[in-house]
C-alpha cells in the first residue's frame, strides 16, 4: 500500500507542506525513519516528511532513536530560517569569525546590509530550487563585509 504525505503528516501530527527539519517549503521526501534495506516498512509510522537536502543529512540506521534524535537536536523552531543560520554558521568556519564582528563601532548597518545583501542574492544560484546551501549564504555575507568595510574604511581579518 502507497502511503501519501497526507496521511504521514496526520499519523505524527505535522505538517504536511514543509519539512519536519527546516521548515523550508519545498517538494517533500518520505524519509525512513528505519530504512527499507535495514528492515524499516513503507507505513506511515517508518516515515518522515523531509526536503532533499535535509534527506540526505538525515541518518540511515537500524535504531530509530538516532533518526529522532537527529531531528530534535537539529529541527528549527522559526520557518525558513534553518538555512541562513546554517550559512553564518558556515562563515564562522571559512573565516575563524563570526559575521560583522568587526563593525562593532560602525552603528546601525541594517538598512546598508539589506541593501548589499539583495544585490548578492542576484549573483547566486540555488540547485534544484531548494534554495541556497550555507557554504554560499557564507559567501554572500563576506561580500557584504567587504564592500561594508570599504565603505566605512575598516580592514577586515585575513580569512587565510
Amino acid at each position: 500500500m502507497i502511503v501519501s504525505n497526507e496521511q504521514i503528516a496526520e499519523h505524527w501530527g505535522e505538517a504536511p507542506e514543509r519539512c519536519w527539519r527546516c521548515g523550508y517549503k519545498s517538494g517533500l521526501e518520505q524519509c525512513h525513519i528505519v530504512p527499507a534495506s535495514l528492515g524499516g516498512g513503507d507505513s506511515a509510522d517508518n516515515l518522515v516528511l523531509l526536503c532533499g537536502r535535509c534527506h540526505n543529512e538525515a541518518p540511515n540506521h537500524q535504531d530509530p532513536q538516532y533518526l529522532w534524535r537527529w531531528l530534535r537536536a537539529t529541527r528549527t523552531e522559526s520557518t525558513d530560517t534553518y538555512w541562513t543560520i546554517r550559512g553564518w554558521e558556515e562563515f564562522e568556519v571559512m573565516f575563524g569569525r563570526k559575521p560583522l564582528s568587526c563593525f562593532t563601532d560602525a552603528g546601525d548597518l541594517t538598512t546598508e546590509c539589506r541593501e548589499l545583501a539583495a544585490d548578492e542574492f542576484a549573483k547566486t544560484v540555488d540547485r534544484f530550487g531548494e534554495g541556497l546551501n550555507p557554504s554560499t549564504i557564507a559567501c554572500m555575507i563576506a561580500e557584504v563585509e567587504k564592500k561594508l568595510a570599504q565603505r566605512h574604511g575598516i580592514t577586515l581579518p585575513d580569512a587565510a
